[in-house]
């Protein structure tokens, strides 16, 4: 592979970068057509590995750099993460890669990659955010959150906008795949530029029926939530249990005090009560104590939810979210999508030695893996059901989708972006959310520790947000909804469309290819 080729699929994943939230510049969403057009005229699927690969080292690169900047902090893991970050960029890189000469492999040099590309890239995509070490960070169908065509998730969710930014970059670059090939009487080198004629009219098209989709701000919603934002060391927890009880308490009750009448929901964020234990009767006192900054209110709060393992008899720890009212316990929902070596560590029975070994070089005292809940299930309150996410969830479309469609009228997610110490993650983990919103037509009310903390309407505009780095609370109004978009209905099915879709593509390739 020539240098110049390299020099502009690096180039242009940097670009990609600017083109999602929070930069959110949007047309540069079309830069993708150049990786597209350079896999499809490289010679060998060597080159088009490496076109793939250097276009996700330049764009995870940029992307994602608040990860070192955030956890190579000195006071956390300091400059040994920075050793790691290229680990993930190059295990990212080799994925990208993989699809590139795929493309290329299957369906032979020329326009036919271009056809093959949009639905094998977004399957890959997809296939990365799933199981046990999913990151669905830079997702390309986010590009289009802040636009009118960001509605279409309602219809297609974020997998489908997806597509339409892969199926724009692949007709963009068709008139210069197609160039090449010498024009002929039944299909002369422009018609090249009809594909993207025709997916350009779908964008102006959903741009169109997103701009009358959105109606305009509501007047007076009939509930009222008090959201806390307590802002306590992250890092004071990972050596020790801080005791954050009275700053969650002290906020609650001064937030409730200016409101006319209590809220109908208190939410404070994840792990707001993780050296607490809410369970059990031995904890009545605790609880009367938390009801009555709020009385009548009905509180969610987050903490550590503990039981036994039935068949080992080991104690099993969750970060869990409780619903509380009365001063009683209403439900208890177990984080199911854990954080890979955050709150999971591979191995770690088998392997106890090097971890403790690598936990003492980074000062940390030995981490134990947090229990998966049962699934994504709504928690059940006096409200009805409530769509909770926990931090790392709510950048998972089939989490709260799965809520919904089992009775959730709105959304909740208690995180603590702290750990987002520097950089654009946690703005990035609250745009992703939002697009929650939009495909499940929900309000969602989030409640982070130290930001952002915020509110956001069914149509994905952030209604509300406190100030990040200070304690506080922030009073929001929001409504209880019972539709269910096609999203929720059948977005289940998006793999299986993909995976037929990219089937299909490459054996029409193959066959073209063998006649």
């Amino acid at each position: 592979m020539s240098l110049m080729p390299a020099l502009l699929a690096m180039a242009s994943g940097v670009v990609l970068a600017a083109a999602l939230p929070p930069t959110g510049m949007w047309p540069f969403a079309a830069v993708l057509a150049v990786p597209f057009a350079l896999i499809a005229r490289a010679e060998t699927p060597r080159a088009s590995f490496w076109v793939g690969a250097l276009f996700a080292l330049g764009f995870f690169g940029v992307y994602v750099m608040w990860l070192p900047l955030s956890f190579s902090a000195p006071d956390f893991l300091g400059p040994f993460f920075w050793v790691l970050y290229p680990l993930m960029l190059a295990v990212l890189a080799a994925i990208w890669g993989l699809v590139g000469w795929t493309a290329r492999l299957v369906a032979g040099r020329g326009a036919a990659a271009l056809w093959l590309l949009p639905p094998l890239w977004v399957l890959v995509e997809w296939l990365r955010s799933q199981g046990y070490f999913g990151f669905p960070w830079g997702t390309l169908g986010y590009v289009w959150l802040d636009t009118p065509v960001a509605q279409a998730a309602s219809l297609v969710g974020v997998t489908g906008l997806s597509l339409l930014t892969a199926a724009l970059a692949a007709a963009l670059a068709a008139p210069f795949v197609l160039a090449e090939r010498p024009a002929s009487r039944h299909a002369p080198a422009w018609t090249g530029v009809l594909p993207a004629l025709a997916t350009v009219a779908l964008i102006v098209a959903g741009w169109w029926w997103g701009a009358r989709v959105v109606p305009p701000q509501p007047g007076t919603l009939p509930y009222t939530a008090l959201l806390v934002q307590g802002n306590v060391d992250p890092f004071g927890r990972a050596v020790g249990v801080s005791r954050e009880l009275e700053v969650h308490l002290a906020i609650t009750e001064l937030g409730v005090s200016g409101m006319a009448a209590p809220p109908d929901l208190v939410i404070w964020p994840e792990g707001a009560l993780a050296g607490y234990d809410l369970d059990g009767a031995v904890n009545e006192d605790l609880r009367q104590r938390i009801q009555a900054t709020a009385p009548g209110s009905t509180f969610v709060i987050g903490g550590r939810g503990r039981d036994l393992d039935p068949d080992s008899g080991r104690a099993r720890s969750y970060n869990s979210a409780y619903a509380m009212e009365g001063g009683q316990l209403g439900g208890r929902y177990d984080k199911h999508v854990l954080v890979p070596f955050g709150e999971r560590w591979p191995l770690i029975a088998s392997l106890d030695g090097l971890y403790r070994a690598v936990f003492a070089t980074l000062n940390l005292p030995m981490m134990v893996s947090t229990s998966p809940g049962p699934g994504p299930v709504p928690l059940e309150s006096r409200l009805g059901p409530l769509a909770t996410a926990i931090c790392y969830e709510s950048v998972f479309p089939a989490v709260s989708a799965e809520m919904v469609a089992a009775g959730a009228q709105v959304l909740v997610v208690i995180t603590n972006d702290a750990w987002f110490a520097r950089g654009d993650g946690a703005r990035q983990h609250l745009d992703m959310g939002r697009m929650r919103a939009i495909e499940t037509r929900r309000y969602l009310l989030r409640a982070a520790n130290d930001g952002i903390t915020g509110a956001v309407d069914p149509f994905g505009r952030l209604t509300a947000e406190y100030q990040r780095f200070t304690s506080g609370h922030l009073a929001v109004r929001f409504d209880l909804r019972d539709e269910l978009t096609p999203f929720v209905r059948y977005g289940h099915h998006w793999p299986w469309a993909l995976l037929a879709t990219t089937l299909l593509v490459s054996s029409v390739a193959l066959v073209r290819r063998a006649t």
